[in-house]
């Protein structure tokens, strides 16, 4: 249903007065804000095209531009048809043009809106990549400010997908360029920088060997990443660092007996198994620790007697019970649907433990009462 009000907002922009546009625009950006149905109503209305053009005219003034750029964003904060409906319009060529304007605000609102486009699963990451001037320059503004810092790695890390994009940032220096960053007194910026080196890494032994001998501030990144897996750290900051130093170590620039991977990675990746993480930190935590030990039966073996894991893994199967003090119907339901995502994950786990060695699958199989990879399948659950 498309309402006058909304008719009413598409109108003004089309204005002849350039400051009824502005405040058209600006009006537009407060009426969009957390209602769907607004924003579908003006991408119907053909809002999108009119707001490019305004962003891309050389008459608008910059505020004008950056307003049409947060508008932008926030339409594209909807549903998945709405970003599509943005692509269709070719937003990304338009709003990466406002990135060469001098203005920042304008700069950070167009690499606001951008990460937003790029962090959808509707959007092709080869669009970043399309225009080779485009990673240079994104490298170019990751020293004007804390907010390009945070969105240019953000979008770095969603549009990084195998070993063509790797090259192509590690190329253009991002490994220099975003080293710095894990050293930022935002928050923020520090967790996108450390996301940005784990897909970086990931089965990539040239970027892994690089990432062993930088320095920041003295101190090599491995040393700077086991600081981040700290148990004072958030969940979020520990669990990114063990998958840089996990990936490091599968690409062969980090030894499997080194103490960054035996006494900090593995009993790391043990603890966000424990029932006190959340589903999403379980999950992440058994298949990174999975992929960390696949190879090695003395990491097999370390993990097996480490917190009792395998006692852990055995609660991957009866989650989330009945016992557990679950007051949150919404998170309840949650995990009840994600719940054949623990099993996944412990059944990876249990077939990396259990890879070499045959004392350590009694263990598994013969476990604390009754099996639960028997009483799984039992149950008709398998591993896919």
């Amino acid at each position: 249903e498309v309402t006058a009000s909304s008719r009413h907002y598409v109108d003004r922009l089309f204005d002849p007065d350039p400051q009824k546009v502005l405040q058209g625009v600006i009006d537009m950006k407060n009426a969009v804000i957390g209602n769907n149905k607004q924003k579908a109503n003006l991408i119907v209305l053909g809002a999108v095209p009119r707001l490019l053009y305004l962003l891309q005219q050389e008459t608008s003034s910059t505020e004008l531009k950056t307003e049409c750029a947060v508008v932008l964003g926030s339409l594209a904060m909807g549903t998945e048809n709405n970003v599509k409906s943005l692509l269709d319009c070719h937003i990304i060529p338009a709003l990466l043009q406002g990135l060469l304007s001098p203005d920042l605000k304008f700069i950070e609102a167009c690499l606001r809106c951008l990460r937003t486009i790029f962090t959808s699963p509707v959007t092709p990451e080869e669009l970043l990549y399309t225009d080779a001037t485009v990673i240079p320059h994104l490298m170019a503004l990751l020293t004007r400010s804390r907010y390009t810092q945070e969105y240019i790695c953000q979008i770095f890390s969603h549009c990084c997908k195998g070993p063509d994009h790797q090259t192509v940032l590690f190329n253009h220096g991002a490994v220099q360029n975003i080293a710095h960053l894990l050293t930022s007194v935002s928050y923020k910026v520090r967790m996108q920088a450390l996301k940005c080196f784990s897909v970086l890494a990931f089965e990539n032994p040239q970027v892994s060997m690089t990432l062993v001998n930088v320095l920041v501030d003295g101190e090599l990144l491995p040393q700077i990443f086991v600081k981040m897996l700290q148990r004072d750290k958030p969940i979020e900051m520990q669990l990114t660092s063990a998958k840089c130093l996990t990936y490091m170590c599968r690409a062969g620039a980090i030894r499997t007996d080194d103490n960054c991977i035996v006494l900090k990675t593995l009993p790391c990746l043990v603890r966000m198994c424990s029932k006190e993480r959340l589903l999403e930190e379980r999950v992440e935590g058994a298949e990174t620790l999975a992929y960390l030990i696949e190879p090695d039966v003395e990491l097999q073996r370390i993990a097996s007697i480490t917190d009792h894991l395998i006692a852990m893994l055995a609660d991957y199967f009866k989650y989330p019970s009945s016992v557990s003090a679950i007051t949150d119907i919404k998170r309840l339901d949650h995990d009840l649907k994600h719940a054949h995502e623990l099993r996944q994950a412990a059944f990876k786990l249990y077939a990396s433990l259990g890879a070499n060695d045959e004392d350590i699958r009694k263990k598994v199989s013969l476990g604390e009462g009754r099996s639960p990879v028997l009483t799984a399948s039992r149950q008709g659950v398998t591993s896919t």
